[in-house]
């Protein structure tokens, strides 16, 4: 293949990626209710809350990619809420970590069911061959994904 053709195809191949996130968010879907008060950054910040159990301040912003000051405001406005506590790590008491509370974890459950029961009504529009073509398409961009450098 010769350079330009690579350039070009890379290219695309860039222009996909910028538009395939978007994508998924219209077509399947938006994770929460209009009226859940939950905007979708304090949405992933208890997703990763969840999936790891507890995290500190740094490192949360790390997986947000947000600043600290930002995280802080986030996290602040879901222990207002309840859904999250802070408590010191047991290593090192300087370090704050953040983990959900019972009603963090229950809000998650519930909502997560509901957006996979909304994306699989969405999916079930899909003929068995596209489903498949979708689910194997999926799991080579997972595998190959999985090969890059992680951003900090």
């Amino acid at each position: 293949m010769n350079r330009i053709m690579e350039e070009n195809k890379m290219s695309s191949l860039v222009g996909n990626i910028f538009t395939i996130k978007p994508m998924f968010y219209r077509t399947l879907g938006k994770p929460l209710p209009m009226n859940s008060g939950i905007t979708p950054g304090a949405y992933y910040c208890m997703m990763y809350l969840k999936k790891c159990n507890s995290l500190s301040m740094s490192d949360l912003g790390k997986m947000l990619l947000i600043s600290k000051p930002n995280v802080t405001a986030l996290v602040n406005k879901l222990i207002a809420k309840g859904l999250a506590v802070r408590s010191p790590d047991k290593q090192d008491r300087r370090i704050i970590m953040i983990r959900l509370s019972s009603k963090g974890v229950q809000f998650i459950e519930k909502n997560n069911k509901k957006y996979m029961n909304q994306i699989i009504a969405k999916l079930m529009s899909l003929s068995d061959s596209e489903l498949e073509l979708l689910f194997v398409s999926l799991q080579h961009v997972k595998e190959i994904l999985s090969k890059l450098p992680v951003t900090d």
